[in-house]
């Protein structure tokens, strides 16, 4: 059992790295502009439903993209042809998040908290 807590925890850690590194350098490198939800991609799981956005945007060079994000919520929100605001990796426009909290940092955040989790349990006295 310690060392499934073991291999759990330290790869939760290895993708919570590899996750918020990819996150900052969009943050730090990458380019903002103004996106527009067109409509919702649904994902069903455990009789919970999730509402992915899906969205458009215009890269620098006037190219259009379209991309669902990675992260949704249980209702439609912000509602379809709302505006938002995106950023994305110059000369690379598919590395693109919505810029938020829960797009850019929950995913990275979940996966660090349930690493420490189970490192804790492994260091837990049996």
């Amino acid at each position: 059992m310690r060392a499934y807590f073991a291999l759990v925890g330290f790869a939760c850690w290895a993708g919570a790295i590899i996750l918020a590194a990819r996150r900052l350098s969009v943050a730090i490198s990458g380019v903002r502009t103004t996106g527009r939800i067109v409509a919702f991609e649904t994902r069903e799981n455990d009789g919970s439903v999730c509402y992915l956005p899906v969205v458009t945007f215009t890269d620098r060079e006037g190219r259009p993209h379209r991309f669902t994000s990675v992260a949704g919520r249980g209702q439609r929100t912000p509602p379809v042809d709302s505006e938002i605001v995106v950023r994305y990796l110059p000369g690379q426009p598919s590395t693109v998040f919505i810029e938020s909290f829960l797009h850019m940092w929950a995913a990275p955040l979940a996966l660090a908290i349930l690493g420490a989790g189970a490192l804790l349990a492994l260091m837990s006295p049996s």
